[in-house]
């Protein structure tokens, strides 16, 4: 019988407990924290508005569909994955934010702006994240089933009631990186000027301190500058953590049970009428959500201003664009340095611990749902307050025993390692579990039974045939660790700036050609490894020993 691999009835109750959680924070929340939990959750409802529906259906396209060009497409956004939210931001303010090359302003400035541009670039980021957990629950129904419901339905219909049905817990995968991401990250709510708690959390950190409890006279101003108090902390984390922990139980309610599949490709819709009309709607998808942000950041990068009589006339040059572009490296080497470096130590660190605990996970010494849980729960801590945690642990008074860790924090690169480290760890965990699992059981017990321990069973026999999929962790690692901000900005020492820090730096002042071509930069490189790391992952899935 098909069993699923978490149990429902655990599914149930999470959900419960962690919605009923959540409503008791917000009831004891004060009037301040409530209005930051309801903008994050309104950013966050609003990118779903955006990014779900059309992640969906790019999804279903390139996996279930005939549609020409559609291996490209899955890799553009592949690509797409990894480039870090503040290089996005950035390709959109030079696309259609202040003095954006394809700009429109009314009476009330860029359209780019507020609550408007938070959404609108959150949920154009998004949507490769959509596409990437609706494809691949899609890709894991068997072909078997759909093509018996063919024999009584047409292929709409199939699709609609069988395909979508059985992809809903990839898309409730998705609902739920996306609350991560909206409920933790401040690139783009600082950059519009949204006040979320993520935020708050960061602007009060660069402030002060959180852990005093404000005046009364504080708490009616209620301007940004007042301490955060702690009770108001604590009780926003608990909510976060809360609705992550109720969304990853809906997850494993609506995961597919594990069956035995055929090792075919799936069932594929071979499109005849409308063929013309889905190919040009996703292409024209594609084109908005990553053809646009490149064009503005290339035409940014390739603007050229001089001045005939009394104008100042505004021309592109390709040379130039190629030429800042190109320059970028050597200009900007010392923030690339060391984001190399941190980005380097992190994510070995990560992929290393990754491994093992990959490894226990695969010999049962890890209980799955209990370690599925703490890593969500790892995704779900706000950067900022992982970065004000990791200052509290090593920052210490002369007189204290510990007092080697403030020299460590003053003096070395361990703080913003350590932040990136817990940042990469749990996607490095997930993609090694996933592959390893793979392994097959009968050459694991051949393996013992010759005497082969646990550890040697792991450097003899598992990383040789999973090398692929360390080398795709280590690279997926080092992505999510040069792109990590929030922390990084509050724990990088002094004389010490990471490419993500400079860029958002810069950023206040506009995305000029120079911050334009730097981050075009990053985002080939970044979208480059990212796409190495998808295809030694397939390739990891190969079966290579049965």
């Amino acid at each position: 019988m098909p069993q699923k691999p978490f149990g429902t009835t655990l599914g149930f109750w999470q959900i419960a407990v962690g919605l009923a959680g959540l409503f008791i924070c917000v009831a004891l929340a004060s009037a301040r924290l409530r209005g930051l939990l309801l903008n994050s959750f309104l950013l966050m409802g609003g990118t779903w508005l955006l990014s779900l529906p059309l992640g969906t259906l790019i999804a279903v396209a390139i996996t279930k569909t005939s549609l020409p060009g559609r291996r490209v497409l899955e890799r553009m956004f592949v690509a797409l994955l990894f480039v870090p939210l503040y290089v996005q931001a950035a390709a959109w303010q030079a696309a259609v934010g202040q003095g954006g090359w394809l700009a429109a302003v009314d009476d009330r400035g860029p359209w780019l702006a507020g609550w408007r541009g938070a959404i609108w670039v959150h949920g154009m980021a998004a949507t490769a994240w959509v596409v990437l957990f609706v494809g691949a629950a899609l890709k894991n129904i068997p072909r078997e089933l759909e093509e018996e419901s063919l024999q009584d339905a047409s292929a709409g219909r199939v699709l609609w009631r069988v395909s979508l049905k059985r992809a809903m817990g990839g898309l409730l995968a998705a609902a739920l990186w996306i609350a991560v991401v909206c409920t933790s990250e401040i690139t783009v709510t600082d950059l519009f000027q949204v006040r979320t708690f993520a935020e708050e959390i960061y602007t009060v950190a660069s402030l002060g301190t959180l852990d005093v409890l404000p005046q009364p006279e504080e708490v009616a101003a209620t301007t940004v500058a007042s301490p955060l108090p702690a009770r108001d902390l604590w009780i926003g984390t608990a909510a976060i953590v809360l609705l992550v922990s109720a969304a990853l139980g809906a997850i494993w309610v609506w995961l597919p049970a594990v069956e035995f599949v055929s090792p075919s490709d799936g069932w594929v819709w071979n499109l005849r009428r409308g063929r013309l009309t889905v190919t040009l709607l996703v292409w024209c998808c594609a084109a908005l959500v990553i053809g646009a942000p490149v064009i503005g950041l290339v035409g940014k990068a390739g603007i050229e201003a001089h001045r005939e009589g009394d104008k100042v006339v505004r021309e592109w040059s390709a040379s130039k664009a190629a030429e800042l572009v190109l320059a970028s490296p050597r200009e900007h080497r010392r923030e690339l340095g060391w984001s190399c470096a941190i980005g380097g130590l992190a994510a070995a660190l990560a992929t290393s611990a990754g491994v093992l605990l990959a490894w226990l996970l695969r010999t049962g010494r890890l209980p799955r749902a209990p370690t599925a849980l703490l890593l969500a729960i790892g995704f779900a801590i706000p950067g900022p307050l992982l970065g004000v945690w990791m200052i509290q642990l090593l920052n210490h008074p002369a007189e204290s025993p510990w007092y080697f860790l403030t020299w460590c924090y003053d003096h070395t690169i361990l703080a913003p390692v350590l932040v990136q480290t817990l940042r990469a760890l749990p996607l490095a965990t997930l993609v090694l579990a996933s592959q390893l699992a793979t392994v097959p059981q009968d050459v694991l017990d051949s393996a013992t039974s010759e005497g082969a321990g646990w550890w040697r069973l792991l450097l003899m026999i598992v990383l040789p045939l999973r090398w692929h999929a360390v080398v795709a962790a280590a690279c997926m690692s080092l992505i999510v660790a040069m792109s990590e901000l929030a922390a990084t900005l509050l724990v990088s020492p002094p004389g010490v700036s990471t490419l993500s820090v400079r860029i958002f730096g810069l950023l206040h002042y506009g995305a000029e050609d120079r911050v334009s071509a730097l981050c075009l930069f990053l985002a080939v490189v970044l979208g480059a490894l990212a796409t190495l790391a998808w295809q030694l992952t397939l390739w990891a899935r190969r079966p290579s020993c049965e």
